[in-house]
């Protein structure tokens, strides 16, 4: 289960987040909802560890993360598709993807056929560059290279 307790969260002197919480509970879907600025990016960023929160909690299958950076918390089993994609766009789809393995054991690296049950696109453009998608299949890669590494 993911437990966020009363995060606060800068950017400077700008406050993002304030006393947010959230509870995600395992096997469940949990939404995060709200109009542009109210810090819903900041929370997922909080979350993966790309962004340090001032004070609160965050713990993970009752492990505080507060403090790890964001490789450590991927390999626990946290990942996180950013809103502009940002994929490789010189490296190939194939390549995209592999780039998800940094986090896994080397006997977890490998491409699960469900990866490409969910995107059946990709698994015809392995070869391809990641600049030369469009931008939903971008955006297919995007979650793809997540779901590589095996989110919990």
């Amino acid at each position: 289960m993911l437990k966020v307790q009363d995060i606060d969260l800068f950017y400077g002197a700008s406050q993002a987040l304030r006393k947010v919480s959230l509870t995600a509970a395992k096997g469940a879907v949990t939404c995060v909802l709200g109009r542009n600025g109210v810090g819903k990016t900041s929370l997922l960023r909080a979350i993966a560890g790309q962004q340090a929160v001032k004070s609160g909690s965050i713990t993970w299958e009752d492990e505080a993360l507060n403090g790890l950076p964001p490789h450590q918390r991927a390999r626990r089993g946290i990942a996180f598709v950013p809103q502009g994609r940002e994929i490789f766009p010189l490296l190939s789809v194939e390549e995209n993807l592999r780039s998800g393995y940094a986090a896994l054991r080397r006997t977890e690296r490998f491409i699960e056929d469900e990866v490409f049950d969910l995107f059946p696109v990709l698994k015809d453009m392995l070869r391809r560059r990641g600049g030369d998608l469009s931008g939903g299949q971008q955006q297919q890669l995007a979650i793809a290279r997540a779901l590589v590494m095996r989110p919990r």
